[in-house]
């Protein structure tokens, strides 16, 4: 339950009763639901939003960082934010252990933080405002997300000046079994205007009718699917399938974990329209373009043949 929750209505009525104006609310360390009831305060009483000192110890252990996704050509079109937990002797902690660790309240609490701090993060950039930022989400935390009634994290987004047609939810696709609840919750954020990424599809399963009924603008594939698809021929055939089912519902394919330029050129010839990995760009603090060489070489593959080759291919 966040700190916004928590404040009865009662309490804002009171206040609004009094006359009273409140002109400093002081957010005093970035972390859990405490990003989110400064801006809820903000736009229920007004005043100003001030960082606390300690703010920057929180930064020390919580950070953003994004990797690029490019589309055919080159152009980078979005950046998925991860968090990454600093230790103090600086090796990085697994995100993944503290959400595992964490009770369910505590993981929604958390879930609320990183995605606050992706939004602060990369909006600071200036020149990526028009990108599309990606982020993460299991699919207790997208319900959760739908039922948010304050609307705080809409806030944040008015707040940052990213609207919501710029944020991609991911949704992990880890066999969530309420099929028909997860749907709902997907339509419900499209109809606000985010978009909806189905992350990891391949992992778990790779149910069409699943799919379509969850009817997401994106589906992600699995790297399980483009590991092998480098080098095996039949790997290639089945990645080649399962991209034109999913490309036949009208939904929009992206492949992560492109690690060499073999499965580069996979699921190129696959019909994938959107590309990921750390042959295209690392995760780092700061939003990038994708290096030159990696621009060009997608770009290359987009080219149709000159006559030159044509005619040296007939032969």
């Amino acid at each position: 339950m966040g700190a916004a929750d928590r404040l009865h209505p009662g309490v804002l009525r009171w206040l609004h009763a009094q006359g009273w104006q409140l002109q400093w609310i002081v957010e005093t360390h970035a972390h859990a639901d405490h990003l989110s009831a400064a801006q809820y305060l903000r736009h229920q009483l007004g005043g100003r939003v001030a960082m606390g000192e300690r703010i920057r110890d929180v930064q020390k252990v919580f950070r953003s960082v994004f990797q690029p996704q490019i589309r055919r050509g080159g152009e980078v079109i979005c950046h998925e934010a991860f968090l990454q937990v600093l230790a103090r002797d600086g090796v990085g902690a697994s995100p993944q252990t503290i959400f595992e660790q964490a009770g369910d309240d505590d993981a929604i609490a958390l879930d609320r933080m990183a995605r606050k701090l992706h939004v602060l993060n990369f909006v600071r950039q200036r020149g990526w405002q028009a990108g599309l930022l990606a982020l993460n989400l299991s699919p207790e935390a997208l319900l959760a997300l739908v039922d948010d009634r304050d609307g705080l994290f809409e806030a944040v987004l008015a707040d940052s000046g990213l609207p919501p047609c710029q944020v991609v939810l991911e949704v992990a696709d880890h066999g969530f079994e309420d099929c028909a609840s997860l749907a709902a919750a997907i339509a419900r954020c499209r109809g606000r205007g985010y978009r909806v990424a189905i992350d990891n599809f391949g992992r778990f399963s790779c149910d069409i009718e699943r799919l379509e009924a969850l009817a997401p603008d994106i589906v992600k594939l699995d790297r399980c699917l483009i590991g092998h698809a480098g080098h095996l021929g039949f790997a290639r055939r089945v990645l080649a399938e399962l991209c034109a089912e999913v490309r036949r519902l009208g939904i929009q394919l992206v492949s992560q974990s492109i690690e060499s330029r073999q499965q580069l050129q996979a699921a190129m010839a696959s019909g994938v329209d959107i590309f990921q990995g750390h042959l295209i760009g690392r995760p780092a603090q700061q939003c990038r373009r994708a290096k030159p060489q990696r621009a060009r070489l997608c770009a290359r593959r987009e080219q149709p043949p000159t006559q030159q080759s044509a005619s040296t291919a007939h032969a």
